[in-house]
């Protein structure tokens, strides 16, 4: 019996292999933490990038007569009111669709202004209306205005849409609708809802913002996340407070909302009635982590992303969650939201709208991103002139 043996000591051996654990979980560690960070710059990367890929055209037309359209191909069943577009023109496709089960599905069809040949390779749109304004006019019946205002980068686009020449006596005077799009989107994202804000008597102003398709650029050409285009929305609100608003609504879809919510938070709520929000970015935490798990990175991976953001361009996207400063909210808000949604999580809204019952009317609905109109005009449109009316 060796003196190791009698004594009690641990042999080397045995020494040896907690060590050998050691190391081994260390590097793992290395290696998940290298790869959540790698994963976390691109992510980041991947948010704030300005991307401009030219459209594909995935679903081909085999007929079209006066009132249906049949198709084929990835999307061709996609649910609610959609547009068709193709190279050179626009149809709009309705909810009412059948599929035979082998790929084929026939929709509804209305030419918008155009329909599409057979063969014709097109792409779902969920604005539903085509974005070139002298086209909207002519589908719309609506005296649509190329515009613009000035703002920190200079002269920035927008779309005008006057009020009616006899608004209702039940409108309030002056009272303005300001639409800022989501990222990756235009501002053509606001022709859905366009019409019926028409309809009960507000002009309205749809507007791009820097880094858009002829608005300003900054250097980097990078997304603010709303920290940044909250400052061109401000130069909006004085443009139209300029032309004689006495007050406005803002309208925020996606990334839209972000910018909404961090205009309230630098500039203020004076002068603002109301705000929709629809599928908005509430809370860019929220969102990284659940974009983070959709990627399979770890949630260290959305606190990654967000430190690289802060690090690279200044954006604090913390001071930019709406839902943990719900209790700062003065203006009375419309959020829509659908459960479907795999770009921004409704739980977000969903806790918006606990922590705020007194302000927030909240339409939930099963849609997927910006799209609860598409399954539902009526009920989002009847929802939305019910919200404005009550508006003091």
């Amino acid at each position: 019996m060796s003196l190791d043996q009698r004594s009690g000591a641990v042999p080397p051996v045995a020494r040896r292999w907690p060590r050998r654990v050691a190391v081994g979980s260390a590097a793992v560690a290395g290696l998940t933490l290298a790869t959540t960070g790698a994963g976390g710059w691109y992510f980041a990367d991947e948010l704030l990038r300005v991307r401009q890929d030219p459209p594909e055209y995935p679903i081909r037309v085999l007929d079209a007569d006066g009132s249906t359209v049949t198709l084929t191909g990835e999307g061709a069943d996609h649910p609610g009111v959609a547009g068709l577009q193709w190279a050179g023109g626009y149809a709009r496709a309705g909810a009412d669709l059948t599929a035979d089960g082998d790929g084929v599905v026939v929709r509804g069809l209305r030419p918008y202004p155009d329909r599409p040949a057979p063969g014709t390779q097109v792409r779902i749109d969920s604005y539903a209306a085509p974005a070139d304004l002298a086209v909207y006019a002519q589908v719309s019946g609506l005296p649509v205005e190329e515009s613009g205002y000035d703002g920190p980068l200079g002269r920035y686009p927008a779309t005008f849409v006057p009020a009616p020449a006899a608004a209702g006596a039940a409108t309030p005077a002056g009272r303005w609708i300001v639409h800022v799009h989501g990222r990756g989107a235009t501002r053509a994202e606001a022709h859905r809802l366009i019409p019926a804000l028409h309809r009960l008597g507000h002009p309205q102003l749809s507007i791009a913002y820097r880094n858009d398709d002829g608005a300003p650029a900054t250097s980097q050409r990078a997304y603010g996340l709303g920290w940044t285009e909250a400052a061109d929305l401000a130069a909006a609100v004085d443009e139209v407070r300029g032309r004689g608003a006495r007050d406005v609504v803002l309208v925020g879809y996606s990334m839209g909302g972000a910018v909404v919510g961090n205009y309230l938070r630098t500039v203020g709520s004076e002068n603002v009635a109301g705000v929709v929000y629809d599928s908005p970015a509430l809370s860019w935490p929220d969102i990284l982590v659940f974009q983070a798990r959709l990627r399979n990175l770890p949630a260290l991976g959305a606190t990654v992303a967000a430190s690289v953001v802060r690090a690279r361009t200044g954006i604090n996207v913390w001071a930019m969650d709406q839902v943990a400063r719900a209790g700062d909210l003065d203006v009375p808000v419309l959020l829509v939201h659908g459960s479907g949604d795999p770009t921004v999580p409704v739980t977000s809204s969903d806790a918006f709208a606990a922590a705020r019952p007194d302000l927030v009317t909240y339409l939930r609905t099963d849609a997927v991103h910006v799209q609860s109109w598409n399954r539902d005009p009526q009920r989002y449109e009847a929802t939305l002139a019910a919200f404005l009316a009550d508006l003091p």
